[in-house]
């Protein structure tokens, strides 16, 4: 939220000049169909659809509109060189308007769930607090958070999400945060770089090309290097997986990874604000997306399902504290639903490899459903692990799930794995 008086200022900024009356622009979107007559809408080419042809309707409306595209002439409409390149820096110049505190997240894993935990504690701790929704962490989502902001706001909390090297750095340079973390360094997106320490330079790049208080979990071999590069030039707060254990104590009931957020969230909002809310009211108010351990029962099966996406590490994670809970504590045989896990390129065959080796040492698994062409690959080595049941698709499991017992549904987002919920025989 902002006036056309900022829109004047970026739009002088990128050598156009153009005068509006003094308004109030209350939404910026991308999507024509949220537009009102105050919004600001910014016209993209898609795959499917062509933002531009949405603008003279939205004219009508009284909708400013960014494309560039000629269109007939209208007071309205603003055509310039880069529509995403003046959005960004649209948002700049909004960020330099806001004078709280603005604390940035990123990840391999855990991100979204850590990005909600730190909204929930600086709301706890009494502060008016505005933070990324849903998925809009890349370029196009990030400055539209950003834009979105609310008058009044105290702490804006933002998710930085990245595919490769050097869009971390974009994105900071439109937010210049005041306080940024990593949940952690993991095997995500790791298909499209070269090695693993190629993907931490690109994780890293929310310290490097910063200049705010830094959060480090020194357990990592990565985020530790940094801060003994950088312990003497910059303003840094560290925890280690001891913390992780001690938070761990305190939230028996929840897997071990939530832990880990709970322990990064908690350390870069004690940096931003000073002091802790009770982190026990904050994790009961913290809203988390679905699909990210939900429990659904539907009769005699308890289904967790974990299948927003996936990589190696969280994998890994997610099965460990579903056997540890599940399997273990209750002493019975459970069964795992994997789906592939896509971005991995040219390891995704050791990785996927190494995950279903690992698997044989969980001696309380009555089956292992492994579904789509990543796994598929491997079929071969594994023919004659009988509990190993490899599908093409997660329809073909249609009949053959236990009648009874607990399910682990977890698998990167394109596997929609989701849809095993949605089976009538599962449903009964």
């Amino acid at each position: 939220m902002f006036t056309t008086l900022l829109l004047e200022k970026a739009l002088e900024k990128a050598g156009l000049k153009k005068k509006f009356k003094n308004e109030i622009i209350s939404k910026c979107c991308i999507d024509s169909r949220e537009c009102d007559g105050n919004s600001l809408f910014f016209a993209f080419k898609g795959e499917k659809t062509d933002g531009h042809n949405y603008i003279p309707e939205l004219l009508k409306k009284g909708v400013i509109c960014i494309g560039s595209e000629d269109i007939p002439a209208d007071e309205n409409y603003i055509k310039v060189p880069d529509v995403l390149d003046f959005m960004s820096v649209l948002a700049h110049e909004r960020r330099k308007l806001f004078h709280g505190k603005v604390i940035a997240v990123t990840g391999s894993s855990g991100k979204t769930s850590t990005r909600q935990l730190i909204a929930s504690m600086v709301t706890v701790s009494g502060k008016i607090v505005y933070a990324t929704t849903g998925n809009l962490n890349n370029h196009l989502g990030l400055p539209l958070v950003i834009l979105n902001m609310p008058l009044g706001t105290e702490v804006l909390v933002l998710e930085m999400g990245m595919n490769h090297g050097g869009e971390i750095k974009k994105l900071v340079e439109i937010a210049d945060p005041d306080f940024v973390t990593i949940t952690n360094i993991g095997t995500a997106h790791i298909g499209n770089f070269a090695s693993h320490s190629d993907l931490a330079a690109a994780k890293l790049e929310i310290f490097n090309f910063s200049k705010a208080v830094v959060s480090a979990n020194v357990a990592d071999p990565y985020m530790k290097k940094w801060v003994n590069e950088h312990k003497n030039s910059r303003n840094i707060h560290t925890y280690s997986n001891e913390e992780v254990a001690e938070t761990a104590k305190d939230f028996e009931e929840l897997p071990n990874f939530m832990a880990e957020n709970i322990t990064c969230a908690a350390n870069v909002v004690q940096a931003a604000l000073g002091t802790l809310p009770d982190l026990k009211k904050a994790v009961e108010k913290c809203v988390l997306p679905g699909m990210r351990g939900e429990v659904k029962i539907i009769g005699k099966r308890t289904f967790v399902v974990d299948c927003y996406n996936a990589n190696p590490d969280s994998m890994q994670k997610s099965i460990e504290n579903f056997y540890k809970k599940y399997a273990l504590k209750e002493s019975r045989e459970c069964t795992l639903i994997l789906g592939s896990m896509f971005e991995l390129g040219n390891f995704s065959e050791k990785m996927h490899e190494e995950l279903v080796n690992s698997l044989k040492n969980f001696t309380l698994l009555k089956a292992v459903f492994l579904v789509g062409c990543e796994f598929d690959k491997i079929k071969s080595d594994f023919w004659n692990c009988k509990k190993f049941v490899f599908l093409g698709d997660v329809a073909e499991i249609k009949g053959l799930l236990p009648e009874e017992g607990a399910f682990l549904v977890k698998g990167s987002r394109g596997n929609r794995l989701e849809r095993l919920l949605d089976f009538p025989e599962v449903l009964k």
